[in-house]
């Protein structure tokens, strides 16, 4: 994602925006009339609308538990073509729906609008932005509806999908792309909250988050917003309105620039359950082993939240965070690794991260998180996110704990 090529968005279109509707938003026909209905209100109150779709509702685990019904490990270039389905579909109806209210529009696959990614299928990087053809429909007056999730290597022409939650990677490498206004992201929630209200009853709604902070809050476990399109949209300063599915003209959280400069602040609790740390030590020749299974947990659409190395005289030290799910695979990797010094050992745990600003110079919060963490199994400090590995049930309780002390 970092080497995407497009021209900086320095100069945003004063009347172009990228909508982004999630499967919630058209996850019927009468919610694809109402999203029908919302675009060309928003183009007969002057703007030009790109807008990214996403599969109905659950219709993507659908797809997937019929592959996996005929087989325990389908080809991934298989599951590409069949997962992209779900996005025709639903753009091709919101298209045919605003035909029907008279609104001019035409629909296009990731390819057609010039999504350019890497050969990974699963989750392919974005490498570069064409979007020769939506312009060119942008300027016959037509609202442009672009399926989410998928573009087309250029080495291979082979469709790809981006990865879980990549409709909103599509919107917002877009939006860069075509120097839009900013980029709406209509979900199954009100906004971005202060902790999972799953496990926190009375979260905050976040109105307003920097860039940086929304990026922390999506790779230590906010599913709101997918990690990757978070540094995107940083990357190329293009403002986000996170938006309800369900009540689509109300405001949601804004994302754009620094909000706080050296001022201290604690703004959301995340958390990911049901993970694994896994350390050991391998003899200083083999990194190479390191590199590669960082490379295969990011095929997974994983990175290591905690990942700490350290050279000793045995060679090099890893401390490692995985989803409990691929930690089994990663140990008998390093099981078999001829440079094993010591391990693989594995603890299972939920990491939970503090994400704010100015924490270096906040000591007394540090000392507020160990208030409420009794032993920790592992504890680190950045200016913007304390990150804390706990035990796996008492996650749920340190979450809330946490929340109370530093938020509510």
């Amino acid at each position: 994602m970092d080497h995407l090529s497009m021209t900086s968005a320095t100069t945003l279109s004063n009347n172009l925006v990228v909508q982004k509707y999630g499967g919630t938003s058209v996850g019927s026909i009468e919610r694809i009339k109402h999203v029908a209905s919302h675009i060309a209100n928003t183009v007969r109150q002057g703007d030009r609308v790109v807008a990214v779709i996403s599969a109905m509702g659950d219709q993507t685990d659908e797809l997937l538990a019929m592959a996996h019904a005929i087989s325990q490990a389908p080809p991934r270039r298989e599951l590409d073509m069949l997962l992209t389905s779900g996005e025709r579909i639903s753009m091709a109806l919101v298209t045919i729906a605003l035909h029907e209210i008279g609104q001019k529009a035409v629909s296009l696959t990731g390819s057609q609008s010039g999504i350019i990614t890497d050969t990974v299928h699963g989750n392919a990087r974005i490498s570069k932005i064409g979007p020769h053809r939506i312009e060119e429909n942008l300027k016959h007056g037509n609202v442009v509806i672009v399926a989410g999730f998928q573009g087309v290597s250029a080495e291979s022409k082979e469709i790809t999908t981006l990865g879980r939650g990549g409709s909103d990677l599509s919107a917002i490498a877009l939006a860069a792309a075509l120097k839009a206004r900013s980029c709406q992201l209509y979900k199954d929630v009100e906004g971005v909250c202060s902790a999972d209200p799953r496990v926190v009853t009375s979260p905050k709604i976040l109105r307003a988050l920097s860039w940086e902070a929304m990026t922390e809050m999506a790779w230590a476990g906010a599913a709101v917003l997918h990690p990757r399109g978070a540094h995107l949209a940083q990357k190329f300063a293009i403002p986000i309105e996170i938006r309800s599915s369900f009540h689509l003209d109300r405001p949601g959280t804004i994302v754009s620039g620094s909000q706080t400069m050296e001022k201290f602040v604690v703004q959301a609790i995340t958390h990911k359950a049901s993970m694994a740390l896994i350390r050991g030590t391998l003899s200083g020749g083999s990194q190479q082993i390191l590199d590669d299974l960082r490379t295969w947990l990011w095929q997974q659409g994983e990175s290591p939240q905690i990942q700490s190395q350290a050279v000793s005289s045995e060679g090099t030290d890893f401390f490692w965070s995985v989803p409990r799910a691929l930690a089994t695979h990663v140990t008998k990797k390093i099981e078999v690794a001829p440079g094993l010094v010591r391990g693989p050992e594995l603890q299972e745990c939920g990491i939970i991260s503090v994400i704010g600003s100015g924490f270096w110079q906040s000591p007394e919060t540090l000392a507020q998180v160990r208030n409420v963490i009794s032993e920790p199994c592992f504890l680190d400090v950045k200016n913007n996110a304390i990150t804390i590995a706990v035990k796996n049930d008492e996650v749920a309780k340190v979450v809330e704990g946490l929340h109370q002390a530093l938020i509510a």
